[in-house]
């Protein structure tokens, strides 16, 4: 893969917000599509927003364009949570989604945290192969199963948005200074 830029995203970002917002939503849509119901979106512009002034996004640039983000959220002292990783679909399988989670665990080793933590949604009532997917690459990648909880663990109010049932399953990993 051609060079890629990480980096933390900065309020001269904010004109990007409409592109960045389309993107994270197309790629909901077409991955989570069969979970949420018909309108419902995965962030909006005013949301992103918000993200990116508390200095909670990271992003990467491929030739000048953002390709990817993931939203890196504090918990406490010692545990950051990741969220919301996206990749540009002409980036799937060139591991930039790996290069993100790498560069959101180095961010929080510098932070002095010890541990990452991320919350997957998936249907109770059937298999869903990108839930599937993504299980085995978490764990691949070194995070562990910590617990199952319902659905509104993840958002208070979240599971009026669903057309299936869900439950939230937490992986954390332990990062090591």
């Amino acid at each position: 893969m051609e060079k890629v830029v990480l980096r933390r995203a900065t309020t001269s970002d904010k004109k990007y917000v409409n592109s960045l917002v389309e993107m994270i939503n197309k790629v909901y849509l077409k991955s989570e599509g069969d979970i949420w119901i018909e309108g419902h979106n995965r962030i909006s512009q005013e949301r992103l927003t918000e993200v990116i002034q508390n200095k909670e996004l990271l992003i990467a640039i491929h030739q000048n364009k953002i390709c990817g983000c993931i939203h890196l959220e504090k918990m406490d002292q010692n545990h950051y949570k990741f969220k919301m990783l996206v990749t540009n679909p002409k980036f799937k399988g060139k591991g930039l989604g790996s290069l993100l989670v790498n560069f959101a665990e180095q961010q929080v080793k510098e932070l002095g945290a010890s541990t990452m933590q991320l919350e997957l949604l998936v249907p109770t009532e059937f298999e869903h192969p990108d839930k599937v997917f993504l299980t085995n690459w978490y764990t691949r990648i070194g995070y562990e199963k910590v617990g199952e909880h319902d659905v509104d663990y993840v958002h208070q109010g979240i599971s009026q948005f669903l057309k299936t049932p869900c439950k939230a399953v937490v992986y954390q990993k332990k990062i090591i200074s």
